[in-house]
């Protein structure tokens, strides 16, 4: 058989799913003729297939080394080099498909979304309008042009694509999602909750809209979805230090500092602390010289991530608390939820299982937004509680409230966002 005949001999083993018998077949070709840039790229083929990314990239390499008009070759190899976290390699894989295949779409959308995860915005939104001088009714580019825009900051243009996104594909949640939350953002909730009402339509188990749209028409419900906060944090938490404190000017880590410190007279330590919603460590970060063994719970895996670079937790944990407070065999002398229990309404449990993994003369520092009577669910989607609502829960949970303080929480809209500050303890 000449080469050109085991070439489509390979090919037709590989249509027929036998991708061990393909591959040794083009594995004895290469020993007979090494320069063969089809070959390459067909055992680079199946090497991706099988998820064996390093040979896959060592082929399709050798392939567009010896045939550097192979377009297919260059764009295989971006999708790798995107798929192992290389996305330089793959920006640069997908430029030289691009300039080799100037009219197929799917180069520079992909082209887009690894600039995009560079951070390299205005290139990426220049590739995303390529792609829709070619495809110009595609739903997908609109929407995630919708998503650069929102990203960075740009909420008219947002909308705008997310609306063209509804207007090709009605059924499209995802945009409905967003142009729900851009109308809230944006001061027009009866908008907002229109596009809620659309996503639970489209979509009756989304636990998120059901809350969002709730707390948009006055109900109250008794906690935030698990689901909703973990999702909210997962996609906050790359810029949430800096989204919270440069922006929105929070520093409640820091005033519930300054309130121990002025309970105890500078002079408070503790062996087993247990951050309640460590987040990114912000909160960990105020009291870490004074926790000995110190560990943070969080909904929201990234945010787990951001925490564990910084080194401030001996323990870890992906959990919500009631779960973790019932599992756990640990007790604790210090409690922390800072900005916290705005995700949480009704607190008896918590502070009850608090209390069980009390040891003598524990701690507990927290805040909450305020409001007049017991807790309510507000507009903003987060909860707020009264100060004789805390106190009464506490008393029944054997929990002393020593100390209850006003604070200015953080901005919402250039205005403050008052609640107080509260440290319990476990007589």
């Amino acid at each position: 058989m000449s080469i050109e005949e085991q070439i489509q001999q390979a090919l037709e083993l590989h249509r027929q799913g036998r991708m061990n018998d393909s591959t040794q077949l083009c594995l004895s070709l290469l020993a007979k003729n090494e320069t063969d840039f089809r070959v390459h790229f067909l055992l680079g083929m199946l090497y991706q297939q099988q998820d064996e990314e390093e040979p896959a990239i060592h082929h399709f390499e050798e392939a567009v080394s010896l045939y550097p008009e192979l377009a297919s070759g260059h764009y295989n190899l971006g999708a790798l080099h995107f798929s192992k976290g290389n996305i330089e390699e793959a920006v640069n894989a997908y430029r030289k498909a691009g300039e080799l295949t100037a009219n197929d779409p799917d180069i520079f959308f992909n082209l887009a979304l690894a600039l995009k995860t560079l951070g390299r915005f205005r290139e990426a939104e220049q590739e995303y309008e390529k792609v829709l001088t070619l495809t110009p009714t595609d739903p997908d580019t609109h929407y995630n042009l919708g998503v650069l825009f929102r990203e960075t900051g740009q909420t008219e243009k947002a909308i705008h694509a997310f609306e063209k996104t509804i207007s090709l594909a009605p059924d499209y949640i995802p945009a409905h999602n967003n142009l729900a939350y851009l109308f809230h953002k944006q001061g027009l909730p009866e908008m907002a909750l229109e596009s809620y009402r659309k996503v639970i339509e489209l979509d009756p188990g989304n636990e998120s809209a059901k809350h969002m749209a709730a707390a948009l028409t006055g109900q109250t419900t008794s906690s935030s979805p698990l689901s909703y906060v973990k999702n909210l944090f997962d996609q906050f938490s790359d810029d949430f230090d800096e989204s919270l404190q440069e922006k929105l000017e929070y520093s409640t880590p820091t005033q519930l500092r300054r309130l121990l410190d002025a309970e105890t007279n500078n002079d408070a330590s503790f062996q087993n602390g247990l951050d309640m919603g460590c987040g990114t460590g912000l909160s960990g970060a105020a009291f870490a010289d004074r926790v000995a063994r110190f560990t943070g719970l969080d909904l929201s895996g990234n945010m787990l991530l951001k925490a564990r670079e910084k080194g401030l937790y001996s323990t870890l944990e992906e959990s919500d608390i009631a779960g973790f407070l019932t599992n756990t065999p640990e007790s604790f002398d210090f409690f922390l939820a800072a900005d916290v229990f705005v995700y949480i309404g009704d607190l008896s449990e918590i502070f009850t299982l608090v209390q069980r993994k009390c040891r003598k003369n524990a701690f507990f520092l927290f805040s909450t937004e305020e409001c007049k009577e017991s807790f309510c669910l507000q507009p903003s989607g987060r909860y707020a509680h009264a100060e004789s609502y805390i106190r009464q829960t506490a008393e029944k949970s054997g929990l002393h409230v020593t100390c209850c303080q006003q604070a200015k929480l953080r901005k919402e809209r250039g205005e403050w966002i008052m609640g107080n500050l509260y440290l319990l303890k476990n007589m």
